[in-house]
């Protein structure tokens, strides 16, 4: 790749914005790149923190998996995101298993080189700080809905959220791409596949939604909202 082109795809990245033409620059000098094949595993969880990742194309599964072997979805990375900064700079071990469930591509910055750069970079830093916080919030997000909300609202709460990320507004009988098998879906969602499978039956049965094998269309945007709330029961 082309070392322009790389500084082009670093910019669109939320830890680098912001960042002057200069900086970017120094950010591509330091960078390795990486090609992802699926099912790919980048790092499990309790190997030392070297650095971290920036995907540029693809996704990657942050995953636990518990003492009798069950597999729990954190997060889904997507393109211009950052993972394991927390990690590599508190200077411990990879909390979690990464996985590559596309082809891709990402770059790696090993935490002593990207450490120096921060120092001579103010911004950097700064930038830092609002992508962690925005991580903390989206975490405390999940924590609320495992803990509050019954499987019918995580879901509907989810296929909603995609349909803004995916359009840009939600209205009735537009479809939404599901971006992981069901099973992972439910993994994420903090159940399992016959409750999710249940679910989703039960929310097309009164005609809120119509699932497809990739995709979901939703029918009635609003109900869909007051089961997210807690509003309606199904």
């Amino acid at each position: 790749m082309k070392r322009e082109q790389l500084v082009q795809e670093l910019r669109s990245a939320e830890l680098f914005r912001d960042l002057s033409p200069e900086h970017l620059q120094a950010l591509a000098g330091i960078a390795r790149l990486r090609q992802l094949a699926p099912g790919e595993m980048l790092f499990a969880a309790g190997e030392p923190a070297r650095g971290f990742f920036v995907l540029l194309q693809g996704k990657i599964k942050l995953s636990k998996i518990s003492a009798d072997g069950k597999e729990y979805v954190l997060r889904m990375v997507r393109p211009g995101q950052t993972f394991a900064e927390a990690a590599a700079f508190s200077g411990g071990t990879y909390p979690v298993y990464a996985e590559s469930i596309a082809a891709g591509r990402l770059v790696f910055f090993g935490k002593e080189e990207f450490g120096s750069l921060v120092e001579r970079t103010p911004q950097l830093a700064l930038n830092m700080i609002a992508t962690m916080a925005e991580l903390l919030q989206r975490l405390n997000i999940s924590i609320e809905d495992l803990s509050l909300r019954e499987v019918a609202a995580r879901l509907c709460r989810h296929l909603l959220a995609r349909a803004r990320q995916q359009h840009g507004q939600v209205t009735d009988g537009i479809s939404v791409a599901l971006e992981t098998s069901k099973s992972t879906l439910a993994s994420r969602l903090g159940t399992v596949s016959e409750t999710l499978s249940r679910t989703f039956r039960r929310l097309q049965q009164q005609q809120l939604l119509k699932v497809g094998r990739n995709q979901v269309q939703l029918l009635d945007c609003e109900r869909l909202q007051r089961v997210a709330d807690g509003e309606l029961k199904l």
